[in-house]
């Protein structure tokens, strides 16, 4: 085996949290009496998101402020008259409960399970991500899961994976998987280890972010790391 340790992202790696949080927030628009233009509603709020969790990663907000703040900005924007605190615990739960996998995960870990080590690595929120992992068909085979809320620093930050790398012991050469560019690929390459991009979308690499790999499809990691 060419890697002794494989670093996986979570969401919309090995996860599909799109499928996830798109139940998760109309499930809680719903229950607070939300229920027309969910579509439209949704897609503001993953533009909101997405930014939101881009200074999550420029250190420029918490993840516990982060946790209410995007509804807050959703409200405002919308003109919606619900409690941010409120709405944001009910999200959680239901994003809590998501253990959806993406086409081939299952595939692939099985394949890998034995033949290499391999761990976790998330910016996700620690009270989702773990039960959601916990509660996953998967969990057995991972020899840890590391989130960035409990490691104290978000990927990309250098900081991450040597708190990490301090954990884990015993193993000479890495590689990490995901699907993020700017956390996942460029932390890795902070981090001075190969990266592998998930990129099933085809989609285009305006960052300027060169990863080792670059992967249309999971199986296809297991010809990287032989």
């Amino acid at each position: 085996m060419k890697y002794d340790l494989i670093i996986f992202d979570v969401d919309n790696t090995l996860y599909d949290f799109r499928k996830t949080e798109l139940r998760a927030f109309n499930n809680t628009m719903q229950i607070y009496g939300i229920n027309d233009n969910l579509d439209e509603l949704h897609s503001i709020y993953k533009k909101i998101n997405q930014q939101i969790w881009i200074d999550f990663e420029r250190g420029e907000i918490t993840a516990e402020a982060l946790r209410s703040a995007r509804f807050e900005r959703l409200f405002e924007k919308t003109d919606i008259d619900l409690q941010p605190d409120k709405i944001s615990k009910k999200y959680l739960s239901y994003l809590a409960e998501g253990t959806d996998l993406l086409d081939g995960a299952k595939n692939l870990i099985n394949h890998l399970f034995g033949k290499t080590r391999m761990v976790l690595a998330t910016n996700g929120i620690a009270d989702v991500q773990i039960p959601r992992i916990s509660q996953s068909e998967l969990s057995k085979y991972f020899d840890g899961l590391f989130i960035s809320e409990e490691l104290g620093f978000p990927k990309p930050d250098v900081r991450f994976f040597k708190e990490m790398f301090s954990r884990i012991s015993d193993f000479e050469k890495a590689v990490i998987g995901g699907d993020n560019l700017s956390s996942d690929i460029q932390g890795g390459i902070n981090a001075d280890i190969d990266t592998c991009w998930f990129n099933p979308l085809k989609d285009e690499n305006d960052f300027g972010i060169l990863p080792t790999y670059e992967i249309e499809n999971l199986m296809d990691l297991i010809d990287l790391v032989k």
